[in-house]
């Protein structure tokens, strides 16, 4: 334990109980449920840029949830979770020996178990034992500054465009670059937790304006005029009716692009799930005239 010249059992320590784990209060031994899974999944964000992260930390090997007794907090530094200070429990506790109160303080800290037990530890002013890497995750992936992808789509948008029902629509990644696409890996630290995060595309749901989506994996395939009237291998649509129905008679189109964020650090690991949707982009579609 850092700094630790001497330490005192917790004869007072709160029992509370805090994400399937708590504290016997004869024994003071820390018992947490569901102890071989690690106490839980993490949760994966989705639709609309909801977010999630492990809600277990790893120790000696195995998975232990990342909070403890009374809301206490895993620190992989002091191998324990960390919970109230000595002054907050009512004790007067003087500082190791080289050190002062403003150095640092007492802090109650919970062993896992099997054969656990609580001790104060000595915690150095402005070290984070608290911090959640979920949210040095989310720093590392604001400090991307990922955007929607640019559309490449044919028939192109343009009020002299006109695309024809019946025929092949491509749509595909135009210009992708590691922040419209990934994979693209950025970190953040705060203290002693650094957790790095990687991002990455999974997939693109193109809402075609028409009632209908299609998901596409992968970047698509630029069109080109060699393809004539050919099907796009990729990414690729037909529209059944002319858009003259349409607001300013024209089709909407929007590209939803899936990210997937796997990071790691502090202890632990997860994965961070959202989405970005560009701009519509008007498409309009109409009918070839036959002269007879």
């Amino acid at each position: 334990m850092l700094g630790a010249s001497f330490v005192v059992v917790v004869a007072m320590a709160p029992a509370a109980n805090a994400d399937g784990c708590d504290v016997d209060e004869e024994t003071g031994e820390v018992v947490c449920e569901d102890e071989e899974d690690g106490g839980g999944n993490g949760g994966n964000g989705g639709d609309g840029g909801d977010t999630g992260g492990s809600s277990t930390c790893n120790y000696n090997g195995r998975e232990i949830p990342c909070t403890g007794p009374g809301g206490s907090v895993w620190s992989s530094l002091h191998e324990c979770w960390i919970g109230p200070s000595a002054g907050e429990l009512g004790e007067d506790l003087q500082p190791p020996a080289g050190q002062t109160k403003e150095d640092g303080a007492w802090h109650v800290c919970y062993f896992p178990p099997p054969g656990s037990s609580w001790e104060y530890t000595w915690v150095q002013t402005g070290e984070v034992v608290t911090i959640d890497p979920v949210v040095l995750a989310q720093r590392a992936i604001a400090s991307m500054d990922l955007d929607p992808i640019q559309i490449g789509i044919v028939p192109e948008s343009g009020p002299n465009r006109v695309g024809l029902v019946g025929l092949p629509v491509w749509m595909w990644v135009d210009s992708p670059t590691d922040d419209t696409f990934g994979p693209i890996t950025a970190s953040a630290s705060e203290g002693s937790v650094s957790v790095s995060a990687t991002a990455s595309v999974s997939s693109i749901v193109w809402d075609m304006g028409d009632g209908t989506t299609v998901t596409c994996t992968g970047k698509g395939t630029p069109y080109a005029d060699h393809y004539g009237k050919q099907d796009s291998p990729t990414c690729g649509h037909r529209y059944e009716k002319m858009s003259t129905d349409q607001p300013d008679g024209a089709y909407q189109v929007t590209a939803t692009s899936h990210w997937v964020v796997e990071w790691a650090g502090g202890g632990q690991s997860g994965t961070i799930e959202f989405d970005l949707t560009t701009d519509a982009l008007p498409i309009r579609i109409g009918e070839a005239q036959v002269l007879t």
